[in-house]
């Protein structure tokens, strides 16, 4: 399950980062016997908080870039918001 956190100052972040699983399954080729233990790694998603459910973009293998693209949808979200 993922889990989530919150990038910024304020609990009111509109963009979060989730911590998913990812199991990479290996497969067999021809006249192996046994497959590959499946690989169980994590990756990083931007949540829209707004919706239930709502990834921004592909993810990410490292937390920072996350964390940094989160920041920067954040800090464009509240100018936006400030303007209107």
């Amino acid at each position: 399950m993922p889990t989530q956190s919150h990038v910024g100052d304020a609990m009111e972040d509109i963009f979060v980062v989730k911590r998913c699983n990812k199991i990479i399954i290996q497969g067999r080729r021809a006249g192996e016997v046994t497959h590959q233990p499946p690989v169980d790694e994590v990756w990083f998603r931007i949540a829209d908080s707004r919706t239930h459910g709502g990834f921004i973009g592909d993810g990410y293998d490292r937390e920072e870039d996350a964390r940094r693209e989160c920041l920067r949808l954040n800090k464009a979200s509240s100018k936006v918001s400030r303007q209107g």
